[in-house]
């Protein structure tokens, strides 16, 4: 079961057991992919305590309502099937942990509908492409080279 989400101008927001809120949001991607059609249906997906006051809160170790909540406003986001979702992390070992999170969420959740590829590294950091399998720009998102190797899970 999933927290009850509140739309703002910043994103979807929502409260947690423990008090701390949090908001989920997109953010335009398309500078990332010059010259690719896919460009305008490009978006990060961004997620991060709402305020200070949240920061002081001790979060439990697990809430799997957490992931509950953001794998539904990712999945009213592809309603679109024009969408693509990019994400950044960082190859450190905090956000290494991170990727391979995200890709276990993807893994139990994409139901063979979406198609994840790690696409880039550069200065630290890698970037990974989620989108669905139906998506009209598929076949040029699939000309992008791929470093999935490296970040195997």
């Amino acid at each position: 079961m999933r927290y009850q989400l509140t739309s703002t101008t910043d994103g979807e927001e929502f409260t947690t057991d423990a008090g701390v809120q949090y908001v989920v949001y997109f953010s335009e991607a398309a500078a990332y992919f010059p010259g690719f059609a896919a460009a305008p249906h490009a978006f990060m997906l961004g997620f991060m305590r709402r305020d200070k006051a949240s920061q002081l809160v001790d979060i439990p170790a697990h809430d799997p309502r957490i992931r509950e909540t953001i794998v539904y406003v990712v999945a009213q986001f592809f309603e679109d099937e024009r969408r693509v979702l990019a994400y950044v992390c960082q190859q450190g070992p905090q956000e290494r942990a991170r990727h391979r999170l995200f890709a276990a969420w993807f893994r139990q959740h994409s139901h063979g509908q979406f198609i994840r590829r790690v696409v880039g590294e550069e200065h630290g950091l890698a970037a990974a492409l989620i989108y669905r399998q139906t998506n009209p720009f598929a076949q040029e998102l699939q000309q992008l080279p791929s470093m999935e190797d490296k970040f195997r899970q």
